[in-house]
């Protein structure tokens, strides 16, 4: 028992570093933004970066980490997770996932008509900023409704109100509904109604399918392999449709 209890610690503490590490990069994102003037933001994106919108993400980052623990999801650099399964599975998925959404978007022109709709501006923000921003808004994204939104209800749902009963059945059916929370927000914006000519609308159910397929898959990969695999996943879509697409 003594043996096992420092090992324990050490894994522990491995993952409250990552965890801390991800706050110490939000934070640092903000200075910057802060610091350097960011061409073409909206202001959702420039909603973001304020401090309150930043100790709000931290809270749930730090609570969905909490609740992950209780549950028994692996912790974000757990030591029985590999490598391949935290870093390079996720990253294969995410990229697979970004060239299909571009393919999408340059195919139809979605992201210049969909910024129509919402009356804001076409222009995305340039490279190098966008690095920033979006890889900003998707650790945001994956901390509320991957981290915090599957562990919480998990805890809720599966822990407090069922017992612990029936676990693997409680995860999935929690899992398909919380994943589709990111995208019928998106769906159910009045805005949508302007996007009705029928390639838009093919092009957009594709897409919003397959950003339930990211949140499907970052529920599967949080329960499984813990969050950083998750987090590796949304980071690498990103990568390609929001960054390496718009150079």
């Amino acid at each position: 028992m003594e043996e096992k209890e420092p090992a324990a610690r050490g894994k522990l503490k491995a993952s409250h570093k990552a965890m801390w590490a991800v706050v110490g990069l939000l934070i640092l994102a903000k200075l910057a933004e802060t610091v350097v003037h960011v061409p073409n933001m909206n202001p959702s994106q420039q909603a973001i970066f304020s401090w309150k919108t930043l100790g709000f993400f931290i809270a749930l980052l730090l609570l969905g980490s909490g609740f992950a623990h209780i549950i028994g999801f692996p912790g974000m650099w757990d030591e029985k997770v590999t490598n391949r399964q935290r870093i390079w599975a996720p990253v294969g998925i995410g990229l697979v996932v970004g060239v299909a959404l571009l393919a999408i978007d340059h195919a139809i022109g979605f992201g210049r008509l969909y910024a129509t709709a919402l009356g804001t501006s076409p222009l995305a923000v340039p490279f190098p900023y966008s690095v920033l921003v979006q890889s900003y808004d998707a650790v945001c994204a994956a901390i509320l409704f991957t981290l915090f939104g599957v562990a919480f209800s998990v805890w809720f749902f599966g822990t407090l109100l069922l017992s612990r009963h029936w676990p693997r059945a409680t995860f999935w059916v929690l899992a398909v509904l919380v994943s589709a929370i990111e995208p019928l927000t998106m769906a159910r914006q009045r805005h949508w109604a302007l996007l009705h000519a029928g390639p838009v609308l093919a092009g957009g159910g594709a897409g919003l399918l397959l950003g339930y397929r990211v949140d499907l898959t970052g529920a599967i990969l949080l329960r499984r392999f813990g969050f950083t695999a998750a987090l590796v996943m949304r980071l690498s879509v990103v990568a390609v449709w929001h960054i390496i697409g718009r150079i």
